[in-house]
């Protein structure tokens, strides 16, 4: 699925998504969701470079393991239900941890 694809303004967008650091080199990040089925986990390296689409998880958490020590990281999450997905929520930046 793209990034751009096939928006349904009926399905409630994630809100409040955070993201942390912690030691082991693992972001976690929190969102609220709305239950109705999975999330797509989005993210970036950089502010200059394109978002891509990096996991999916039927939870409001993911401990996103990928990740090098001081690398900017900012993820942006949205829900999916069937073929359809709601608007991204807002994007929250983190530091990789050591």
């Amino acid at each position: 699925m793209d990034e751009n694809s096939n928006i349904d303004a009926s399905i409630a967008a994630p809100t409040a998504l955070t993201a942390k650091g912690l030691p082991g080199r693992t972001n976690h990040i929190e969102f609220g969701g709305n239950n109705e089925g999975s999330f797509e986990i989005w993210r970036r390296h950089g502010d200059t470079v394109d978002w891509y689409l990096h996991a999916t998880t039927n939870d409001a958490a993911f401990a996103d393991s990928d990740v090098k020590p001081g690398q900017y990281y900012e993820y942006k999450v949205r829900a999916v239900r069937g073929d359809s997905v709601s608007e991204f929520s807002g994007s929250a930046v983190v530091y990789g941890a050591e």
